[in-house]
């Protein structure tokens, strides 16, 4: 008889080690890894339980065959190669093609395109009635889009559908349409499932229907993609033994209070009672970010409700001399901070490859033309030794002034140029599944999510916000009034 277990994991309750227990348990039961699937939302949950996995149980990455994301397992087992799904290129294609533009780019983890051109929007809408199961119309109509006339979507629905008939090729939706394929499993775990789509949840569904044991994780609490196709009412409908995992090993006192303050606001909802650590952490409110000290030991996440906000964290950082990432990549990774390098390598008498030659060149004063060497020391980019007393600050003069005083007061605050950043830059729904320290929180909002702020959705955006907090929370009052009072 199939048993079905629901997994409810509050914020830091300790939910993938909880499904590794049960990938574990059922190794000690005999099962082989490759009877076990672990199916996620996004490639960071998967690729954590797979390599978490496989340290722990000491499997290579070929015995775990079905830990993956919903997107990999249908390319998998529908035997796709890489040029045979659509790319941005393919989009811009189809947009040049009608004369309608594609401003953003097209996010392959949840199969929609992010910009705000006109092709961005129709395909949005497009997208969003394939994984919701709904009719174009209908998806139109529920987007509530009044900048987006139904012509225009459904003649780019068309477009599309023929654009790829012609040259056959699929999108990140038609993978998951097209599957069909139960998994030769005994046991199936979904990860993430409050954030499935209605396709996904079918996939899904067809994709487990041999195993004897499912356990669907989530939390509905933290379901913030509706926008992207999320159906967080088919995870608070589904029927099966519920467990809800009690403790956080993350959250505070002081921060917990405060997010289940947060959790009154949302309606439709399980009810899980859990519990703080044992420490009371901290909760600050700061009239602007300038007034947080960075210096605090420890990893930094800094969290903003909407990207045009993140510019205000990123111009404090650089005014007090910090790294950060942002976007995934270190603000410390860039021409200038390689030139530093190769500088400080010239003046220790060691010589520079081809490309950091040409790199460094362009921020010397005098702007050397290169011969063709294997290697180049101080005197082939047309200075002597002479030059080598000259700290970087004297030499490399074409590094503009801002940037200068940036990694200036970067190397004053100790930072390392190769080194990992412990501050991240980013919004709310790119901080999900993260945590950190230290969180700062801007409470300003755009003019959308502002006036969805008394929706279930959008309390849920703010509860992950808070929730991604182990030590302190720093609340930066607003400066406008459109803004989440928390």
């Amino acid at each position: 008889m199939k048993r079905v277990s629901i997994i409810l994991g509050p914020p830091g309750t300790g939910k993938t080690t909880t499904l590794l227990r049960i990938v574990e348990d059922a190794l000690n039961r005999g099962v082989p890894p490759e009877r076990i699937a672990y199916l996620a939302f996004t490639r960071k949950a998967a690729y954590e339980a797979q390599e978490r996995a496989m340290a722990q149980f000491g499997f290579d990455e070929d015995r775990f065959p079905y830990f993956r994301t919903l997107h990999s397992l249908a390319f998998k087992e529908l035997g796709l190669q890489r040029d045979e799904v659509m790319t941005d290129l393919h989009y811009r294609k189809i947009g040049k093609a009608m004369g309608i533009e594609f401003k953003g780019i097209y996010d392959e983890q949840i199969g929609l395109h992010t910009g705000f051109g006109l092709g961005d929007k129709c395909s949005r809408v497009d997208s969003l009635a394939r994984v919701g199961l709904r009719s174009l119309d209908e998806q139109w109509r529920y987007s509530n889009t009044s900048d987006l006339n139904y012509h225009a979507v459904r003649q780019y629905s068309e477009s599309l559908k023929k654009y790829k008939e012609d040259s056959g090729l699929l999108d990140f939706t038609d993978m998951l349409a097209k599957y069909n394929s139960p998994l030769p499993v005994d046991i199936c775990i979904i990860d993430e499932a409050q954030d499935l789509s209605s396709l996904q949840y079918r996939m899904a569904i067809k994709a487990s229907s041999l195993a004897e044991e499912i356990y669907i994780a989530g939390d509905d609490d933290q379901a913030i993609f509706g926008w992207a196709g999320a159906d967080v009412t088919k995870f608070l409908s589904l029927k099966g033994d519920k467990h809800t995992l009690p403790q956080s090993f993350r959250i505070p006192r002081k921060v917990h209070k405060l997010a289940f303050k947060i959790l009154s606001r949302i309606q439709n909802r399980y009810a899980k009672p859990w519990s703080p650590r044992t420490d009371n952490g901290q909760v600050a409110y700061v009239s602007d970010e300038q007034q947080i000290d960075f210096s605090k030991l420890g990893t930094w996440m800094l969290l903003s409700r909407s990207r045009y906000l993140m510019t205000r964290f990123e111009k404090s950082l650089r005014q007090q001399g910090y790294a950060y990432n942002k976007d995934g990549k270190s603000s410390l990774e860039s021409d200038e901070t390689e030139a530093i390098t190769s500088w400080e390598r010239l003046r220790k008498g060691e010589p520079l490859s081809v490309t950091d030659a040409k790199n460094i060149s362009q921020f010397l004063p005098n702007e050397p033309t290169l011969e063709n060497l294997p290697m180049y020391f101080v005197n082939d980019l047309g200075l002597t030794t002479e030059h080598l007393n000259f700290n970087w600050m004297d030499i490399l003069k074409r590094i503009n002034a801002e940037e200068r005083e940036y990694l200036r007061s970067c190397l004053r605050n100790g930072e390392k140029f190769k080194a990992k950043p412990r501050i991240t830059i980013s919004t709310i729904h790119q901080s999900k599944g993260g945590e950190a320290d230290h969180v700062a929180l801007l409470t300003d909002m755009g003019k959308l999510s502002w006036e969805q702020s008394h929706t279930d959705e959008e309390n849920r955006v703010w509860y992950v916000a808070v929730t991604r907090a182990k030590e302190s929370l720093h609340l930066v009052a607003p400066r406008t009034l459109k803004n989440y009072e928390i």
